[in-house]
Formats: C-alpha cells, structure tokens, sequence
C-alpha cells in the first residue's frame, strides 16, 4: 500500500556510504521496505567536482549493483522515455518486491545555486549548456511539429501554470499562522491537542503489579515451545533467572524483560534492533533462544506472554550504525505508540552514526518540528577493554542539551515539565529497577522525546546490582536522584564530602569508602538523570551537607564523561556558594 522513493544527486549516490549501508538493509527480513524506487538525478557534476575526481566507477548508479537492482539510464530531456522507465521500475518494484534505479541523465542550468558562478570550473561544460535548449521548449516544440498540440494551447497552458503560481504567491502573504500539522507526514492523530499540545502534563506511576512481575519472570525463565533443546549454559542462566524471580529480585536482563513484557501487554509494539542484540553483546539478554538441535528454529519466550498482547520485535542489525539507526529513527517517527530501541555492540561505536544523532535526533523538535521517542542504549564503563570498547561519549550528547547551565528553572510539575521542554533525556542509572522505571517512563509520558541511556557492563553481573520486586510495585516510579541513606543519613552535619556520581562508578565508590572505613564521613549521592539536570533534588541534598566539600566523580579523564556538563549546574544549584571537585574514580 505504500511505495517507498528515494531521491538521489549522482555525486552523493556514488561518494556517501550510507547508500551502501542501506542497499544492504534492503532485503533484509526486519528491515526491509519490499522495494524501493531510487531516482538519480544525474547532473554529471557535484557542485563543482567533475565526475573523474568523484567517483571510480563508470556510472554514480554502480553501488546499486551490489544487489543485483536493475538501472535504467534515461535520458531527462526526453519526458516520454522518462515516464516510459517510470512505470517500468514501478511494476518491477510491485512484481518483485526488490529496489530499482532510475538513472536521469541531465544537467544543471545554473551553478550550485542561482548566484553560483559554474563557469569558474567548468567552463567548456557550461558553453554547451547555455546553447542547449531547456526540455520544455524541445518537448512542447516536438509535439507542435508532430500535431499533438499547437503553438496558441502550448502558450495557454504556460500561462495557465504561470497563473496558478502567481495566485499561491499573493495569497502566501496574507498567511498569518504557520499550522505545523500541515507539514507533518506522520501527523500522530489522537495523541496531541488541536493546538499541538501534550493531552496532559503528568505522568503516571511506572510501577507493575507484583503477579505481572512473577508472571513476565516466569516465563522469561523458561522455554514456552514443547521439545525445543538449549544449549546447557543457557539451561543455567534460565535456572539463576528463576531463582532471582522467586527470591524476589532482579538484575539488568530481567529487568528489561520486565519493562518490556508489561508494555506488550498494554499493546505497546517493541522493536529492539542492532548489531547482535537477540543474545546482547554481553550474553546477557537471551530473547531469543536456539534449538541446538534443529536448523533456524528459535524461540522469542516475550511473544508467548499474554493472548493479546502486542507483537515484540527484536532482530540483529547488519554490521551498520548509520543506516539501522536512521532507519530506526524513520521506524519510530512513524507512530507514537511504539517504543523502538537501537543498541550499539558498544557505546564507542555511535560515532559512526554521528550524522543521525547530530542532525536529526538532537534537534528533531526544534529543526525538523518532529517529536521523537526513539531510545538509544549505549553500553559505556572504563573497564580495560581498549579505547574503543570504553566510552560512549556523554560528554558529546551532553554537551548538545539544551538546558541553561545558569539559570535554576522555576517550574511547576518540575520534573515532567522539564522534559516536556529538553531536546532529549539523558540518564546512567546504576539499579535494574530505575532502569525498569525509565523504560515504561518512556512510553507513559504524554509527549515523546529521544532517551539515551549508558548502559552497564560490569554490573550487568555484579552481585551487587540487584532490585526488589518493592522497587517496581505500584506507586514506584523512576529516580532522578537516589540520595546516599547509609549512616550519613543519621548524621548528616558531620559529613566531610559529599560525592557526586552516576552509574557504575557508584559501585567502586562504596567498596573503596567501606575499605577505608569513612561510611560516616563521605556521602555518596547518585545522579541517574543527567539531563534535564535535577536542580530541584541536588539543592536538596547540597543543603543537607551544609559543611561538606562537594565533589562530582567519575572514572572518565577530566575533559571527558560528566564533569564539564555538571560543574555549572551545581554551582547553580548552590548559588555559587562553594567549588565543585573533580574527582576521579578509579583505582589501580
């Protein structure tokens, strides 16, 4: 019902590598469009580079052959041979189902742009240009010369055309109000207001009934398909996953199994799609499961939740950042109630998809008038695995927030209205359950808004990382701020340093305290909810400690992670009235 077309220039068609990227998406069964119609429009030139120094290839459409598309050169100044091939690649599309080409073969007038001068660097090229005659005039003049029309309709229909426009003209200046909708292709009908806004400002309670809990752990402990054979580590990965269940408790796995199984049974639709995310990076995840015995057959235990329940998607990516992330930015632009998740291998490796998150992700309200609840999972932790498997560049994503390091906002409903203004939310959180809250967060929220969260590595086993089912019943919600409650909380006058941390590094930080014994001297204060910055609940706890130095640590070098991004803020927070540290978290 719907036919995906793609314009192209030829110099981008053969120089940006996303076309590749996406030429291999295209046949791929979760990702592909069944056919899509590429239109080159060939101007034999890329603003002023000759096609010799832009291309090794005979053609700009050689890159289609990679997957055997058909290519069809036409000449442009031929409107009937360009129709003709038109409708040629529209029925292989629709009979076959696979990508077609449209080369058209033409030139550019002007330069790059009417005020370009190409004659600078292109000389030659352009003299012919200007002898040539513009296709309107060789078209209308084979017609009059065949009797199809004749020189009076020709000029009626000019000015036919010429009047259309000039009426557009004159009424595009009595236009007062810009009515966005009118630009919207995926208009989201029924979720916002007649004037564009949220249906409400509130969000309601992330928590989950405790028979939902035991019910989505159960069966993500088990294989719901009769004789299907795992592989025996997985048989005690099941096995610790049950237990976890009955003991009440969850580590990350489970607890995104938990987030996961409850939207499905909301009729939430769950796309989660990147490179090896079925079994995750870590062997952590499982959501589909293998029989060891019988070729391709799997097992997705999510979709055997509830009877009704919404489908769950979950499928490994080609080896692509750029491409599956656009392609999943597209995939969730298109409905608001969907909640589609891309996962990067690691962290480090969005950086090849920098296009996406720069260009369209960061300032997609504010640029292209999109609201966008797409969630990137970024696993980041310093933990010796080489400089490219370690950091996921917050400070990047930090540093592209849109919140006034200067200014303590003065907002009623703090926190959702907040949200409701940032460009995109930004946590690390260092419990499965707050990562269980902001996941159905996510979805619950009366707007949309991109959510990047640093994932764990470490603690995704760490015997330390664990939640209650308490922490996800009924009336829970997601903690901007989880406030130090060991003996400092008793005493909190006494307290020497308070420090400030977020993610995994908290972990360390405990250890480290306990070794040397200073639980009662050094506060440790996680922020999960880097932006929008939690300047309501830091003042709170800054002026808990009213004698304490205040320090803001993490394991990423100084120029690196957090500090930049928060060091304003909290002297915000506290009016200036101290210095905040830098403190690094690691140890040898």
């Amino acid at each position: 019902q719907v036919m995906s077309i793609l314009l192209h220039g030829d110099a981008a068609f053969a120089g940006q590598g996303i076309v590749y990227e996406t030429f291999h998406l295209s046949d791929l069964p979760s990702y592909t469009t069944h056919g899509t119609v590429h239109v080159v429009v060939n101007n034999q030139i890329g603003f002023t580079t000759d096609p010799r120094m832009a291309r090794s290839s005979p053609y700009p459409t050689d890159v289609a052959r990679v997957v055997n598309a058909p290519i069809f050169h036409v000449n442009a100044d031929d409107p009937e041979a360009v129709v003709y091939v038109c409708n040629v690649a529209a029925e292989w599309r629709s009979t076959f189902h696979k990508d077609v080409v449209v080369d058209l073969v033409c030139y550019r007038r002007n330069g790059h742009n009417e005020m370009d001068e190409p004659m600078f660097t292109q000389p030659l090229m352009y003299k012919q240009i200007r002898k040539q005659k513009p296709v309107l005039q060789k078209y209308a003049e084979l017609l009059i010369s065949q009797g199809v029309v004749n020189q009076p309709e020709y000029e009626e229909e000019i000015a036919k055309y010429d009047k259309i426009c000039e009426e557009a003209h004159a009424r595009s200046k009595d236009e007062k109000i810009l009515h966005i909708k009118h630009w919207l292709d995926s208009p989201w009908p029924g979720f916002f207001t007649l004037d564009g806004q949220p249906r409400s400002m509130t969000c309601p309670s992330t928590g989950l009934n405790e028979e939902d809990l035991t019910h989505i752990g159960q069966v993500a402990s088990s294989v719901p398909v009769e004789d299907f054979t795992i592989h025996g580590g997985l048989s005690r990965i099941l096995k610790t996953r049950g237990e976890m269940v009955k003991n009440r408790t969850v580590d990350w796995a489970l607890a995104e199994y938990m987030a996961f199984g409850s939207l499905l049974k909301e009729g939430i639709h769950i796309r989660l799609s990147g490179q090896d995310v079925e079994r995750g990076t870590f062997s952590h995840r499982h959501h589909v499961l293998h029989d060891q015995n019988v070729d391709k057959r799997t097992c997705i235990p999510m979709n055997h939740l509830w009877p009704n329940q919404a489908p769950y998607t979950v499928c490994n990516s080609s080896l692509s950042e750029y491409g599956v992330l656009g392609f999943e930015l597209g995939f969730a632009m298109a409905s608001p109630n969907a909640l589609v998740l891309w996962e990067a291998q690691f962290g480090d490796f969005h950086n090849t998809a920098q296009c996406i998150i720069d260009q369209f992700i960061c300032p997609g309200q504010a640029k292209w008038v999109r609201q966008n609840g797409i969630v990137l999972l970024l696993p980041h932790g310093m933990e010796g695995m080489g400089p490219e498997h370690s950091s996921a560049r917050p400070e990047r994503f930090l540093q592209m927030c849109n919140d006034d390091p200067d200014v303590f906002p003065k907002l009623d409903d703090f926190d959702v209205r907040q949200l409701y203004d940032c460009n995109w939310i930004v946590v690390n959180c260092s419990t499965p359950a707050n990562f269980f809250h902001v996941l159905r967060r996510q979805i619950l929220l009366p707007f949309r808004k991109p959510l990047i969260i640093f994932t764990p590595k470490s603690l995704l086993r760490h015997p330390e990382a664990r939640s209650s089912f308490d922490d996800m019943l009924p009336g829970t919600h997601f903690l901007r701020v989880i406030p130090d409650s060991g003996p400092v909380a008793q005493s909190p006058e006494q307290v020497k340093r308070v420090l400030f941390c977020t993610g995994k590094v908290y972990y360390d930080l405990t250890r480290e305290r306990k070794a040397r014994q200073m639980e009662a001297d050094v506060a440790i204060t996680r922020v999960e909810q880097l932006s929008p910055f939690p300047f309501d609940l830091l003042q709170r706890e800054a002026q808990k400690y009213p004698t304490a130095e205040l320090v803001w640590c993490q394991e990423e070098h100084k120029n690196q992670g957090y500090y930049d991004y928060v060091k304003p803020r909290l002297r915000t927070t506290i009016n200036r009235a101290k210095p905040v540290w830098y403190g690094l978290g690691r140890w040898p």
